[in-house]
């Protein structure tokens, strides 16, 4: 594949699909839809290209509410069981951990830097739960 002719490099920009199929049948030496590269070739191209436009995406950190919509379903899930979780306020974070144990609960983990908006959202996020648990009972 070092080599390329005019041709092959031509057919090389024509791959746009990251999803074509790579799953040859039979003892094939060249890919059925691009007959001047060989299928191994095809592979790795469309591997490289695949990997090139994943990394072109920049990771974004999640919201504060998207965080907190993730507890909640996570919460909500595990609710009137062991692994109930709520928030509690730390000396420079909030943390999600268990209501009983909380700061001794060796699965806490650190959601949030303490500020006003975060020790709202923990309220609403605590208040919320305090009732849906009173309307279990």
């Amino acid at each position: 594949m070092k080599n390329l002719t005019k041709q092959q490099i031509e057919q090389v920009k024509t791959i746009t699909s990251f999803y074509a199929s790579n799953k040859q049948h039979g003892n094939r030496k060249y890919h059925s839809w691009f007959t001047l590269l060989l299928k191994d070739d095809v592979k790795r191209i469309i591997e490289k290209k695949s990997i090139r436009k994943v990394l072109n995406y920049p990771a974004r950190p999640k919201s504060e509410l998207a965080i907190l919509r993730e507890l909640i379903s996570r919460s909500e899930s595990s609710i009137n069981t062991n692994y109930f979780k709520v928030l509690i306020e730390g000396e420079t974070g909030i943390y999600f951990a268990h209501p009983v144990h909380q700061h001794s609960d060796y699965n806490k983990s650190r959601v949030f830097e303490k500020n006003e908006k975060t020790l709202r959202l923990m309220d609403l996020f605590n208040s919320y739960f305090s009732r849906k648990k009173a309307t279990n009972i």
